[in-house]
């Protein structure tokens, strides 16, 4: 039987000699009791290793570009959910492609994982308009359309028509993406814009800023709404530029007002991925999902704050 010494450090390297201290306890140790030690380890260590199923929900967002910031946004409000609905007997992870180069490849990549039971996304309706026979599996969740409805560009420009008259304006549409349903609402150019109207932007934000220069150089004070996201990446487009109102159209529920001062972000888009991933959640422990979506205005300061505009 051997006899493990415990060595204490050597005074060598402290400079005052090369004597060595030893414990005077020691341990009795065989080649039987060590490899007993080392397989009752290992086999503590897989025990604890889990055995539950793994689960994944795809999020198609931008992370990188001018609009990543939205995309990390969302990914946060995507864990929060699946931290604070804490599913049992499964676990959840979230599965995040970039979007902003080729919507179409990184949509093709989040499918062919197996284990992806949703996907929310893409985050803009451009692009999910501009695609949409791939994106008609039943695992998809669109931020910009939550509701599922098939009217749900209807009823966004509703609400910001109501918006619009509430501030005694006549609402008109820019920057109509490829694939955007009818609305009947008039759809203007920079050029055309007239005193009196409202402009509901429905294009890429950054580009918006620009539109909306052009207008605010002729009629400082047109109120321009967004659609769903991008109010930063616009307001930093137009930094000090912005002389109108702005406003931005996105979809609630009536938890979104407690939800949001307890969560950040709280923009209205990052609570459209918490919640469409909450959902899916719920659908997955057999759950009943109602979610009531609606569209809600947003006025945004200039700081940078959205408020949830009256009415709600």
């Amino acid at each position: 039987m051997g006899i493990i010494h415990k060595v204490g450090i050597g005074e060598r390297g402290l400079g005052i000699g090369r004597r060595l201290f030893h414990s005077p306890f020691t341990i009795p140790y065989s080649p039987f009791a060590i490899a007993f030690f080392l397989f009752s380890f290992a086999f503590s260590l897989s025990a604890c290793a889990s055995t539950r199923p793994v689960v994944k929900i795809g999020l198609l967002a931008p992370f990188e570009g001018v609009y990543r910031q939205e995309g990390y946004d969302a990914l946060a409000a995507m864990r929060a959910a699946i931290a604070e609905q804490n599913p049992a007997g499964v676990d959840v992870l979230p599965l995040a492609l970039d979007s902003s180069r080729d919507v179409a490849r990184s949509a093709q990549k989040v499918l062919a994982d197996p284990s992806v039971v949703a996907v929310v996304g893409p985050y803009w309706a451009v692009e999910g308009l501009s695609a949409g026979q791939l994106f008609g599996d039943d695992r998809w969740r669109h931020p910009y359309a939550p509701s599922g409805d098939a009217n749900w560009a209807a009823d966004a420009v509703d609400a910001a028509t109501a918006f619009a008259e509430g501030e005694r304006h006549t609402l008109v549409l820019a920057g109509i993406p490829p694939g955007w349903p009818q609305t009947g609402v008039e759809i203007v150019t920079a050029d055309d814009v007239q005193t009196g109207q409202a402009i509901l932007w429905l294009g890429d934000a950054a580009v918006g800023a620009d539109f909306a220069q052009a207008v605010w150089e002729r009629l400082p004070d047109t109120p321009i709404g967004l659609y769903a996201a991008g109010a930063d990446t616009f307001r930093q487009r137009v930094e000090k530029g912005l002389t109108g109102p702005l406003f931005v159209v996105g979809w609630i529920d009536d938890d979104y007002p407690a939800w949001a001062t307890s969560h950040f972000p709280n923009t209205p888009a990052a609570y459209t991925v918490y919640r469409l991933t909450a959902d899916v959640l719920r659908s997955l422990a057999g759950e009943t999902v109602t979610t009531r979506w609606q569209p809600a205005l947003f006025t945004v300061d200039n700081d940078g704050r959205l408020s949830l505009a009256s009415g709600r």
